[in-house]
């Protein structure tokens, strides 16, 4: 799916004052910044040259060049500072802000940082300022997990499969929660499964903290694997969950080329499966052949029973 005209339109402003604040940077370099692909960048530029105030006469133009793939900026004619955030964009930053101050109680470097960003943003004088209202996160088991974390504890908890309409109880050694689009996930090891895995916070019932961490988990660890698979935009919630263990992504056209490192590739197979034509597998070839074979093995149970 193409960006709308004004995503792209904002994306354009948002470049010039980056592309004055980094002089010599590369279309490359923009696109990874940006998160989109180098002809997208391309396409941006060209469309800023064609950009200025009324009178469009070369004077009134933004001015920039592009040669072996560098960009400058000659003349940003008004964008030469970035825009202002809008009421929707400050309400997010401030709420993530107060969301990372939660999960970061046991790391006072963090936290400081963190405090000191938030005054700064809060205390500006804007006629939609901010209010972050005390207790406000709707997470109830923040405090159960950062202390598991802190003192290297295990935590039990009872899992809402959304996909599966099915609750499970789950033993988990966390690693750390962190925040991504809006959502709050947890990761950690997970005891049955015998790997890492990521869990949507809000899907998380009944958490307890249990008995002290072992380090069975690392004794005999299983080698890892790049796995490529190319996923339909509508599927963004499968990147959003297993981001631990995503190395690189890029779109192309307008699918998301993805891959990450895995050692335990049953749930893989059954997340390809069930997702199944919109996440297809690139690399390695054995585990395209095998998911093959058992979607074909499943259509054929399937047709006997019919």
């Amino acid at each position: 799916m193409s960006d709308t005209a004004a995503v792209r339109a904002l994306r354009t402003m948002d470049l010039i004052p980056y592309i004055l604040e980094h002089p010599g940077i590369s279309i490359s370099q923009l696109a990874k910044v940006f998160n989109v692909t180098e002809q997208e960048i391309e396409k941006d530029l060209q469309l800023a040259f064609l950009c200025g105030l009324p009178g469009y006469t070369p004077y009134e133009l933004i001015d920039l060049t592009y040669e072996d793939g560098v960009v400058s900026i000659i003349d940003p004619q008004v964008l030469n500072k970035p825009r202002n955030f809008s009421s929707n964009e400050r309400v997010v930053i401030a709420l993530g802000l107060e969301i990372l101050r939660e999960i970061n109680q046991a790391n006072s470097d963090n936290l400081s940082k963190i405090d000191n960003l938030s005054k700064k943003f809060l205390n500006k004088k804007e006629e939609d300022a901010v209010i972050i209202v005390e207790q406000s996160l709707s997470f109830l088991y923040l405090n159960v997990i950062n202390q598991a974390i802190s003192e290297n504890r295990i935590i039990k908890f009872d899992y809402q499969s959304i996909s599966k309409d099915v609750l499970s109880s789950r033993k988990v050694s966390p690693h750390k929660l962190y925040l991504q689009n809006g959502n709050l996930y947890l990761s950690g090891y997970d005891h049955q499964a015998h790997s890492d895995r990521v869990f949507k916070a809000d899907q998380i019932v009944d958490c307890t903290i249990g008995d002290r961490d072992h380090p069975e988990k690392t004794t005999s660890p299983q080698q890892e694997e790049t796995v490529e698979l190319i996923i339909d935009r509508e599927n963004i919630n499968f990147v959003e969950r297993n981001s631990t263990i995503i190395v690189d992504q890029e779109i192309i056209n307008g699918q998301l080329h993805v891959k990450l490192r895995v050692s335990n590739f049953d749930w893989l197979k059954r997340a390809i499966l069930s997702n199944a034509p919109s996440i297809k597998v690139i690399s390695p070839e054995f585990l395209a052949s095998e998911v093959q074979q058992m979607a074909s093995d499943l259509i054929s149970a399937y047709s006997e029973q019919g």
